[in-house]
């Protein structure tokens, strides 16, 4: 009995180490649903190794848990002004640009390239533009007159509840720095406070007015599924549940509005932080992505603007694509008052953390 209780054992442990992926793994820090599920089997087929993706819901986020080495990650993708950040704090890797023989810095669109070498040329040795985007207002299309309070009014769906008919559900995105940006837009000022009394009207805003939800990377769902009116996103996130909504035969009745005023332009970055333990891996993985056939499936994957101008104008020529790619909205380019996030002093970030703390507890 005990012999044939050893045999099952040692069967066991056999099939257990039999499963085991002894693949050499590439780890990349990155945000929900942000690259093409495909590509990452394809390189991890061509190369022969697992990739293995955690996702992250802010920028904070990302660097908390490379600052405290929470993992081993090869690659993060960090937003412009986390990028100045790390770069500041030692947390990112030079990149060896011999290695990245896809990254052109004369194919990065050039109303970006000039954002870069105006706010941050020193980082550019350490990171490479992966998507851009803006700022906008997705709303529950079929709901009567919210497309036309949105298209008249803007920012001030989210600040003025006397213009909110009874029964229209608003939602904020839980991101101190993007909810802030939006009351400060709304009160036609920069999101680029310098002090924190710059902040007190825009915390007046939000605490005073009670959102009915708070989300994330899942606030386009509750849009799309109508449980939601009005709602602060990102740009690509309304392209990406068009997408969605096409691949699975949905009814597309949400919209979306890219106010006119004061806006902000974001691009984020992929870069490789100090954790990392496959340095040569996470060069070969980013000029991978950078790819231009890779680039455009991964673009049309994730619903944002593409940062190589040759790519974008590869998606414009996809006739499935073409009338989306042309929304005003798609390519942060046609935003004239546009402004990036610059990297805040440390009191004016923690004040923005403290207010979202307020508001949210409304």
């Amino acid at each position: 009995m005990k012999k044939n209780l050893f045999v099952i054992g040692l069967i066991l442990i056999l099939a257990l180490l039999g499963g085991c992926d002894r693949r050499e793994k590439l780890y990349i820090l990155n945000w929900y649903d942000y690259v093409s599920e495909d590509l990452v089997k394809e390189f991890e087929k061509e190369y022969g190794v697992k990739v293995v993706v955690d996702p992250v819901t802010s920028n904070e986020s990302m660097y908390n848990k490379i600052e405290t080495r929470a993992g081993k990650y090869d690659i993060v993708v960090p937003s412009e002004y986390m990028v100045e950040r790390m770069y500041r704090d030692g947390m990112l890797l030079e990149l060896d640009l011999s290695k990245i023989p896809n990254y052109d810095v004369n194919k990065v669109d050039e109303k970006l390239q000039e954002l870069r070498d105006t706010h941050f040329k020193e980082q550019q040795k350490y990171a490479v533009p992966y998507f851009w985007g803006t700022l906008a207002i997705m709303y529950n299309d079929a709901k009567p007159g919210v497309k036309e309070l949105v298209e008249e009014h803007e920012w001030a769906v989210f600040f003025d509840r006397d213009i909110i008919p009874a029964g229209v559900k608003i939602g904020m995105y839980d991101s101190s720095r993007d909810a802030i940006a939006t009351a400060l837009f709304y009160l036609d000022r920069s999101s680029n406070p310098e002090s924190v009394d710059d902040l007190k009207d825009a915390e007046d805003l939000l605490v005073n007015f009670k959102y009915d939800f708070w989300g994330t990377d899942n606030i386009k769902e509750v849009i799309m599924t109508g449980n939601l009116d009005i709602a602060l996103v990102y740009s690509g996130d309304y392209f990406d549940t068009i997408f969605y909504a096409q691949e699975t035969g949905g009814e597309i009745t949400f919209g979306m509005h890219v106010p006119t005023g004061r806006n902000n332009v974001w691009f984020d970055n992929l870069a490789i932080p100090v954790t990392a333990t496959k340095v040569d891996l996470a060069h070969e993985f980013i000029n991978f992505i950078l790819e231009h056939d890779n680039a455009v499936e991964n673009a049309a994957y994730v619903g944002y603007c593409p940062t190589y101008q040759d790519v974008y104008e590869s998606l414009i020529e996809d006739e499935e694509l073409k009338e989306i790619v042309l929304h005003p909205g798609f390519h942060p380019g046609n935003i004239e008052n546009a402004e990036v996030y610059l990297l805040l002093d440390r009191e004016i970030a923690m004040k923005m953390d403290d207010i979202l703390t307020k508001a949210r507890s409304k």
